[in-house]
């Protein structure tokens, strides 16, 4: 038990030993009142029937002077008949008294007027006092007042003869319904004392100033091994405890003494501690009464605290224990108050922080140890500390040397004995070596994750410009092969060709796979033949293997029909991969593409592919490595070689689309991989956007308000141009701000947000036009970018975008997102919107006379010109609007040959018009219409130029 509790008990003991005392007092008063009062009226009833009877015989000899003292007593005085019990005299008193007339109790029996419960003991007292002629008797009975409540009546009666010398009854009655109750008081609160002290759980003894023993009870008997015969409360023994029990302390002598002391100095001491001879512990109090300083006896009280003591050594050892084990752990205790004062701050803490524990006690613990910063923090574990919780989190402590110090803090509530939080304990862990290896590996990881990044960039950077040169290298090879060279050059040329070729499949493996790790690789799920796309794939590998003595077949699944909707370039890449890898390993016997239904669900269907070979196989210690990046699992010396990317890529795409793919191999066995990607089925034949365009088969969107947050003027036109056309009604705005300006002053069907541009970027107009009250706080935004980053599209729908669409778009594309944004009302079909767009075809002929059957390098030289030739054109905007003549005539000669290299025949044609109309002084007017039909032309066939690229790399 702590302190502040004993301290508590004691005061709760002292309150009960006053209450008790006062009451004692009060009672002992009473008694001796009530002493009094008995005896005046024995006496005064005494002196009056005394008179009563000399009066009466001086009242025989005068009736006046008899009636005169009988009114003059206050008192009822009466006369009852021996013989029949009746009343044959009452005083006139009676009627003050009880309420009755004189002549209505005359002739009455005198107990008329007693309790019925009471009668028979009156009637026996006087018939005892008549039988043995006793002179003079005093009797308390209730009787009934003539209104129905009760009294007390205290009566002297005494037994006289009459004149006639007969025995006659005469009484003196008084009301002592007042002493009755204050006597019924006294003895209730006598009672309770008793009862109180009787049932105390401490032993409790009380003397009188004679050291008489006054009361005593149980428990003290019990506590002390006594007999309560050994007390008799009316004969005084001086010391009795002591007399009895001084064996039974752990110092007789000593305890004696302190007795004497305690007796003779006769002051309050309280929560005294007493050692007992067989171990037990006591607590003593000693209480002297006093009435008036007057001292009247006092009161010993002892309680059995051996438990609490017990308690109270093993809470000490324990605390010892447990601090030692602390310090032993290097973990600082620091207790606060509510109000974050220190209350108590143990050694360790103290030597943690380089204070002593006078330096920290009374002071504030987040002014002298904690930052602004760290203040925040624990103010806020404050809040949860007050509701009872315990926390733990990090923090900075200043030491007194003013250094840093970062410690772990586990923190509780303290609550007193009522469940009040009175303040907090809080265990510190030095963190501060572990903080400083935290930040120095934070450090390495942040150069390590730049390190990479700056590798996957230069990579990425590298392939790309290594890639332009080999095209025109492998060009340039194809177009040797047709100036009939010599069987000398055709072996050089053989060799420039296969060392092209291997080094264009190095770069394009590098390439993706830094595109894969830079995530700009993203899933683009559309309608496809899968089944047309295997048979093309078993064609295109037929081909290849016609001189060699290797079967190419495909097992088809005849439930996998109709269109799916996933990725088609991508599961191209994936089973081009498998299968130049079966291709190059498979000297003799079969390779075979197997696809087949594994399972449906409610909205997918999952499609498994095989591709087996019978080639040379993998050894059994390398099958688990095959996936890995830049490992080559061939034989030593096999012919051939590559950067061991190639499953690498495959295991990435796979796995992108929820997939998962394995190999079973065994050398000289062959081997399978089997992957599994989920597919949609399309339940109703649906147009590719090229039928749409050929069909000319649209939605209606004409009624559609719209706004175009674009500040690139080319994309502004664009996008314009086909607005137009389809009837749109459309508002530019220049940069985000304005944007979200006009947001506020007009409400639009749909928004078109571009994200870089100038005052606020797209993300930040979005913030604003979603966070502020304005007409198109819930209009559908689309996010417009050239980025096909995946976590820019993740920051578009956090930022509260609807849509996602990647620049450069198609028109169909831009068709499909305004369609679907479209209200009923707008959703009509007609068919005049996509007609026109489409003016001019490719120049296939161009491209067969450039590329012939080499599909891989037009798919190179596609993918050049639309990544990075295509966006060259956006500076002739600032050349011809500067007039700065010169500069165009250079970039349209740099630009002209491009054109051609895509089968843009028509608009090459239109950039040499262009380089010409430089060599004199142009009309700015005509050179404006001239570029703004140009540029139309090739943003329209944009779109054909995707188409081509897309078609070049299913071939390739």
């Amino acid at each position: 038990m702590r302190v502040e509790e004993i301290y508590l008990l004691t005061q709760s003991v002292q309150r009960e030993r006053e209450a008790r005392l006062q009451a004692e007092k009060k009672l002992s008063q009473k008694i001796d009142e009530l002493s009094q009062t008995k005896e005046q009226f024995r006496l005064l009833n005494d002196s009056l029937t005394q008179q009563i009877a000399e009066k009466v015989q001086e009242l025989r000899r005068s009736d006046q002077e008899h009636r005169q003292l009988i009114e003059s007593v206050h008192d009822i005085i009466y006369k009852v008949s021996p013989i029949d019990g009746t009343f044959t005299y009452v005083s006139p008193v009676v009627e003050r008294t009880l309420g009755y007339m004189e002549e209505e109790l005359l002739g009455k029996p005198y107990n008329y007027l007693v309790i019925p419960d009471y009668r028979g003991m009156l009637h026996d007292f006087y018939m005892s006092m008549l039988r043995d002629k006793v002179d003079n008797t005093y009797q308390e009975f209730p009787v009934l007042c003539k209104d129905g409540s009760q009294c007390w009546i205290g009566q002297t009666v005494r037994l006289v003869t009459n004149e006639d010398g007969k025995w006659e009854l005469v009484a003196v009655a008084r009301n002592i319904t007042d002493q009755k109750e204050i006597e019924k008081a006294l003895v209730s609160a006598q009672i309770r004392l008793t009862t109180v002290i009787s049932s105390s759980v401490s032993a409790v003894m009380i003397e009188d100033e004679n050291h008489a023993i006054v009361l005593i009870n149980r428990m003290f008997c019990d506590l002390f091994g006594l007999n309560e015969l050994d007390f008799q409360q009316d004969v005084p023994i001086c010391s009795i405890p002591f007399r009895l029990v001084a064996h039974l302390f752990e110092e007789p002598e000593k305890e004696r003494k302190r007795v004497n002391d305690l007796l003779q100095n006769r002051r309050v001491v309280l929560g005294e501690e007493v050692c007992m001879a067989d171990g037990r512990q006591f607590e003593r109090d000693f209480i002297p009464v006093f009435r008036d300083d007057q001292y009247m006896g006092h009161l010993w009280r002892y309680t059995d605290v051996t438990e609490k003591y017990l308690a109270r050594e093993q809470l000490r050892k324990s605390e010892e224990k447990y601090r030692g084990i602390m310090n032993n752990m290097e973990l600082g205790l620091l207790e606060v108050d509510n109000n974050q004062t220190i209350v108590r701050a143990y050694e360790r803490f103290c030597q943690m922080l380089g204070y002593t524990s006078d330096e920290l006690i009374g002071q504030n613990a987040a002014e002298l140890l904690l930052t602004p910063a760290a203040r925040e923090v624990v103010a806020r574990q404050q809040v949860i500390r007050k509701q009872g919780l315990a926390t733990s989190y990090e923090i900075p402590l200043r030491h007194k040397n003013g250094q840093t110090l970062w410690v772990l803090i586990s923190g509780s509530p303290i609550m007193d004995e009522h469940g009040t939080i009175i303040g907090s304990i809080g265990i510190h862990y030095n963190l501060t070596e572990r903080k400083q290896l935290e930040i120095e590996v934070a450090q390495a990881h942040k150069l390590a994750e730049e390190s990479r990044q700056a590798e996957k960039q230069f990579l990425a950077n590298m392939s790309h410009e290594i890639r332009t040169p080999l095209n025109a290298i492998i060009g340039m090879t194809h177009l040797l092969y047709d100036t009939r060279p010599s069987q000398e050059q055709l072996e050089y040329l053989d060799i420039i060709r296969s060392s092209a070729d291997f080094l264009h499949s190095l770069i394009s493996d590098l390439l993706d796979m830094a595109k894969i790790e830079a995530g700009r690789v993203e899933v683009h799920r559309e309608p496809f033949d899968l089944a047309g796309l295997l048979r093309s794939l078993q064609k295109i590998f037929q081909m290849r293997l016609q001189k060699r003595p290797v079967v190419m077949d495909v097992m088809l699944d005849a439930r996998i029909s109709g269109k799916y909707i996933g990725d088609e370039l991508m599961l191209n890449q994936i089973l081009l991969n498998l299968l130049g890898n079966a291709e190059k390993f498979t000297e003799e016997g079969s390779i075979v593409l197997t696809a087949r239904v594994r399972k449906k669900e409610a909205t997918r269907t999952w499609i498994e592919f095989q591709v087996s070979d019978t080639g040379i196989g993998i050894p059994s210690d390398k099958v688990e490595r095959v996936f890995q990046k830049f490992r080559q699992i061939s034989p030593q010396g096999h012919k051939h070689k590559g950067t061991g990317l190639g499953l690498a890529i495959t295991k990435e795409l796979v796995e992108l689309q929820e997939g998962k793919i394995s190999v079973r191999s065994e050398e000289g066995e062959g081997s399978v991989f089997t992957f599994s990607l989920p597919y949609e089925l399309v339940m109703t034949e649906e147009n590719t956007p090229e039928e749409i365009l050929a069909n000319e088969t649209t939605g209606k969107v004409e009624n559609m308000t719209i706004l175009v947050a674009e500040d690139n003027l080319m994309n502004q036109r664009y996008v314009s141009g086909l607005l137009k056309k389809w009837g749109v009604t459309f508002t530019i705005a220049n940069d985000g701000q304005q944007a979200v300006d006009i947001c506020r002053k007009q409400k639009f069907d749909l928004i078109l947000m571009d994200i870089q541009m100038p005052v606020l970027t797209g993300y930040e107009a979005t913030i604003a036009i979603r966070s502020i009250d304005n007409l198109n706080q819930q209009t559908a935004i689309v996010a417009l970018t050239a980025s096909a980053m995946l976590d820019q599209k993740e920051m578009a729908i956090k930022v509260g975008m609807d849509g996602f669409l990647s620049k450069p778009f198609p028109p169909d594309k831009l068709l499909t997102v305004l369609k679907q944004y479209a209200t009923e009302e707008q959703a009509q079909v007609v068919g005049h919107v996509a007609s026109g767009v489409v003016t001019h075809p490719l120049d296939y002929d161009r491209l067969s006379e450039l590329y012939g059957d080499d599909t891989d390098y037009a798919a190179s030289m596609f993918e050049t010109f639309l990544e990075t030739v295509l966006t060259e054109f956006d500076a002739f905007d600032i050349l011809i609007q500067q007039q700065r003549w010169d500069d165009v005539r250079q970039l349209a000669h740099k630009l002209k040959p491009t054109l051609g290299m895509v089968g843009l025949s028509d608009l090459e044609a239109m950039m040499i018009q262009l380089e010409e109309m430089m060599q004199a002084e142009p009309d700015a007017n005509t050179v404006r219409h001239l570029w703004h039909t140009f540029r139309y032309d090739l943003m329209s066939r944009q779109p054909l130029l995707q188409t081509q690229w897309q078609n070049y790399l299913i071939r390739k």
